[in-house]
């Protein structure tokens, strides 16, 4: 029988909760912005009944999506060792749009989407790059409130203490940041020193704000990433997350490839295989630079889930955890040593979420280009002719370099 934190309800928030700590958590939530509940009804609705259907019937379409990702800009102030984005001494080809820093979209074209959603109200997720680099940051985030958006920020923390006023002032309902172990381990990983205490320093300026003003939200959640560098230290983020008095330690197990599994999928999903769909690729479909690799090797295992489970016993009662993706132990080795293995073959994202790139373009994944908000409504890039086309591909099966995504089931 599933445990209710895995069911979709919940799930909603994101957060694997239990009992009284659950329970305040979700009344915070709700207190703080009363449409959380419309919002969290229909995301509900579309995941038990809504993508089903569409998936089975109509693979192509899909009911509004449930979440809203705005990435406002590539660019970052850390080079963190794992990230996805292009590997920071490559140089970026000009076909990826996105990363050029003066295509970004004003401030007005992020206001102009926030409207075109508001009568369906989805979660809002605002990211990067670092977002707080963007210049418009601050008026966004008062625009989205002012429209009750539920609202996450994801930082890496180190611009966060300049903006935690705004955030604390406005309700944004969760902010994320990193935190990757002790001082010297986090530095090591995000590249740059000093970014664990301005990081850390943020973290407690935004929850010092909160306190004084007799508010439960945001709430505050501490992203730390699963890699070879971080494995001996790893547990040490618990009693680190506690003291800073967060709300949830989330664990994230690496997205990563391979470069044989890269070529693999180029050769596979080819320029020719995508125009026979009614898809438009930029090419090449995986760059070289553009992944992580992991280093985690059969002898890393046992320690591994070792850590894992101490980490488990060290916040049971203390701190809430989830794990992304939430993997049984037995399926940690097949995780990190099997590119492979026969996970199910399931991606719900599609019909669930929408990310809008720096400068407008829609491309869900794997450089499937579906067009620009600029050009065209979001609403009607949703179920556009290259959207459902690449919808019923990925309905038949996945790709190679779905492989390791954390939008993909893993159980």
């Amino acid at each position: 029988m599933r445990k209710f934190s895995d069911t979709p309800l919940g799930k909603f928030f994101g957060f694997e909760r239990k009992g009284a700590s659950m329970l305040r958590q979700g009344l915070a939530l709700v207190k703080g912005n009363p449409h959380i509940i419309e919002t969290s009804v229909r995301e509900v609705w579309n995941n038990l009944v809504g993508v089903p259907l569409y998936r089975r019937f109509d693979p192509g379409g899909s009911t509004l999506p449930g979440e809203i990702t705005l990435d406002l800009t590539r660019r970052c102030n850390l080079k963190c060792a794992m990230c996805t984005q292009i590997r920071h001494t490559a140089e970026i080809p000009p076909e990826l749009s996105w990363y050029d820093s003066e295509r970004e979209l004003p401030l007005s074209k992020w206001i102009d989407i926030l409207d075109q959603v508001t009568a369906f109200r989805p979660r809002l997720h605002i990211t990067g790059g670092e977002p707080l680099l963007y210049p418009g940051f601050r008026e966004l985030i008062r625009e989205a409130k002012r429209r009750r958006f539920f609202t996450r920020v994801t930082s890496n923390g180190t611009l966060l203490a300049g903006m935690a006023d705004l955030l604390v002032s406005l309700g944004v309902e969760v902010v994320s940041v990193s935190l990757d172990g002790p001082e010297e381990v986090h530095d090591r990983i995000r590249g740059v020193a000093g970014a664990f205490r301005r990081t850390t320093a943020g973290a407690k300026t935004l929850l010092e704000l909160r306190n004084a003003l007799g508010k439960r939200i945001p709430l505050l959640a501490v992203i730390c990433t699963v890699s070879k560098d971080s494995l001996n230290t790893l547990k040490e983020t618990v009693p680190l997350a506690l003291a800073l008095g967060a709300d949830v330690l989330e664990v994230h197990h690496t997205f990563f490839d391979s470069p044989g599994n890269v070529a693999k999928h180029n050769r596979i999903f080819s320029a020719d295989r995508a125009r026979r769909r009614g898809m438009e690729l930029i090419l090449p479909e995986v760059l070289d630079f553009e992944y992580y690799r992991s280093r985690i090797e059969a002898e890393d295992l046992a320690l591994l889930q070792e850590t894992l489970s101490e980490m488990r016993e060290r916040a049971k009662g203390r701190l809430n955890m989830v794990f992304v993706p939430n993997l049984p132990r037995e399926l940690i080795g097949p995780y990190y040593l099997d590119l492979e293995y026969a996970f199910p073959e399931v991606c719900k994202s599609l019909w669930k979420s929408c990310r809008i790139y720096p400068d407008g373009s829609v491309a869900p994944c794997l450089h499937v280009y579906i067009g620009n908000i600029t050009e065209q409504p979001l609403l009607e890039l949703w179920n556009s002719p290259g959207m459902r086309a690449f919808r019923e591909t990925i309905n038949e099966g996945l790709f190679p370099a779905c492989a390791r995504c954390c939008s993909r089931r893993f159980t």
